[in-house]
């Protein structure tokens, strides 16, 4: 009977160290894989947090030409009809040539058209809304310069349509401010 004890014993000593062994061994595979699917995921996480830094990065810019070129845009209006001013001194003043207003204009339509693809549709919109008041200012503000003022008749009419490319203006201007505004509430959404 003892021997049959010992070699129960045994056989459970031994049973017992292959638990042990198949214990650890299977722990350290399951160690090994979950190493493994953490340098996978870790991987994935570094190149997604890069590829949207470089988004950000990338909208930013987009943003900042845009403002840039509605910057440009403003400055020209404002130095064609500025605030304040008579008509005669408006007439009498030095002031830039429509072309150059209309070159910025065409330059804030490239960029728009460029920024399609990247950044939203409703950011876009709000541009392309810019872009059409400052053509309507454009349209405005050579029908000013074409309009005679030999006779007080044509004097009253100039006065009319430098008002109307005054308000055009300032169209532009409110516009612009609200689309700064939706730009910053973007990029705030995105931090």
């Amino acid at each position: 009977m003892k021997e049959i004890l010992e070699s129960n014993l045994v056989s459970a000593i031994i049973a017992l160290i292959g638990v042990i062994v198949s214990l650890k061994w299977s722990t350290s595979e399951t160690a090994k894989r979950m190493e493994q699917a953490l340098k996978v995921y870790e991987s994935e996480l570094s190149r997604k947090v890069y590829v949207s830094s470089k988004r950000a990065d990338m909208e930013f810019e987009i943003f900042q030409k845009l403002g840039k070129n509605c910057g440009e845009i403003f400055l020209l209006m404002q130095r064609l009809y500025p605030d304040k001013l008579s008509t005669f001194q408006i007439n009498y003043s030095e002031k830039p040539n429509l072309n150059d207003l209309a070159l910025k204009i065409r330059d804030l339509e490239l960029e728009i058209n460029n920024s399609r693809a990247f950044i939203s549709s409703e950011i876009i919109s709000l541009y392309s809304e810019l872009s059409k008041n400052a053509e309507t200012f454009f349209v405005d503000a050579e029908k000013h310069n074409l309009c005679w003022d030999d006779s007080k008749e044509d004097h009253i009419r100039k006065t009319e349509l430098r008002d109307v490319a005054y308000e055009s203006r300032k169209k532009f201007e409110e516009n612009w401010i609200k689309a700064s505004e939706q730009v910053k509430k973007y990029l705030r959404a995105e931090e």
